[in-house]
């Protein structure tokens, strides 16, 4: 009797169990609204040499374009953070999609706030080729806004940042079709890269500290990447030269004294300049065609003697052996990627460039480069 009863009592759940699936989801047409049906977009910026997802505490907006399986643009998708709402610093924020059952493949940008408030800032922007219906993947791009510069022999172009730094840029592709059906969901997963880099250069002369002034040097970044194509690639045709959106003296707390610990007058002072740029890719000749190989140039002003070069150095290269330090094993171009907040110390002895030490990020990995063979 017992064993008739539990099997009833069963089947009754089942038949319970099926029921109320039924009418939640099956036979409810009108409103779907608490059923899972659509495509479930999650978004991760993990990318990073922290190896963490940082996409709720770093990203403010994203941007999903929709391509069909043949790669033309349909749609897109906006979400922004707003100061009443922010749903993208939601723990494993995943984008709901409502559409139509298909094939998809898609394209994300992403930055720390709306691209129509970026477009309304002053400086230089990162400027999108919006897509049309139609239009292939392909054809997308961004561009950071650019100028030649007059009288340049070599057909160089200025970025004017006009004192601000650049936005921040993620990218994210999704190549592989991804089916959505109508009555079940679809779920996938993005990870972005970030684009643009912040690079900090401090000048300090050993010899005697007190000479240092920030002013008295013209540094500057050449790189031909002012394009990024549609999957993240770098169109190498325009040369830009970058500026540091900001220079400053800082003073030392300690007396001055010279390379033998003699006291000297006055204060001891390190020069430093911050730039951000565009996607730094890796490159063993500074100005080898495709790739947009990058140079770093600091030159002294004389007083008496004019300009004087006093560093030169092939930007990508240098940075890329920080990643000795990173026990993952990155290649060159996967480093240069994954950081984003570099620090170069350049250590003067005369006005020669003796050394240079080499920091990035929090993560507390430097490196010390003498200049010898460089």
């Amino acid at each position: 009797m017992k064993q008739t009863i539990r099997k009833w009592f069963s089947a009754l759940s089942l038949a319970v169990a099926v029921l109320t699936s039924v009418t939640s989801c099956s036979m409810m047409h009108q409103d779907l609204s608490d059923c899972p049906v659509g495509l479930y977009l999650t978004l991760k910026y993990d990318y990073n040499l922290q190896r963490a997802n940082m996409f709720g505490d770093h990203v403010g907006d994203v941007t999903v374009y929709v391509y069909d399986e043949h790669g033309n643009y349909v749609t897109k998708q906006t979400v922004t953070n707003t100061e009443g709402y922010a749903p993208l610093k939601e723990p494993g924020y995943s984008m709901h999609m409502d559409l139509p059952e298909g094939k998809y493949k898609f394209l994300v940008m992403a930055g720390q706030k709306s691209y129509e408030s970026m477009m309304a800032a002053p400086g230089a922007k990162f400027v999108r080729n919006e897509p049309q219906p139609g239009d292939p993947m392909e054809n997308f791009s961004v561009e950071l806004e650019h100028s030649p510069i007059e009288g340049d022999a070599e057909g160089r172009f200025e970025v004017n940042n006009e004192g601000l730094p650049l936005d921040t840029i993620w990218h994210g592709l999704e190549t592989d079709v991804i089916e959505v059906f109508e009555a079940r969901p679809t779920y996938d997963t993005i990870s972005l890269v970030r684009n643009t880099k912040h690079i900090n250069i401090t000048l300090r002369e050993m010899a005697d500290p007190t000479t240092m002034d920030i002013a008295d040097y013209d540094i500057q970044i050449e790189a031909s990447n002012a394009k990024l194509n549609w999957d993240n690639s770098v169109d190498a045709t325009d040369r830009l030269v970058y500026k540091p959106y900001r220079t400053w003296n800082s003073d030392d707390n300690e007396p001055p004294t010279d390379m033998n610990g003699d006291p000297l007058t006055g204060v001891g002072r390190t020069g430093h300049a911050d730039f951000t740029m565009s996607r730094i890719m890796w490159n063993t000749a500074a100005r080898s065609g495709d790739g947009g190989g990058a140079t770093l140039t600091v030159t002294y002003n004389d007083k008496a003697d004019g300009k004087k070069e006093v560093i030169k150095v092939n930007l990508a290269s240098m940075l890329a052996r920080l990643a000795t330090s990173a026990e993952a094993g990155y290649t060159a171009q996967e480093f240069l990627d994954r950081g984003y907040d570099y620090r170069m110390s350049f250590y003067l002895l005369n006005g020669q460039w003796r050394y240079t030490e080499l920091s990035i990020d929090i993560l507390g990995w430097t490196v010390r480069i003498d200049n010898v063979g460089l």
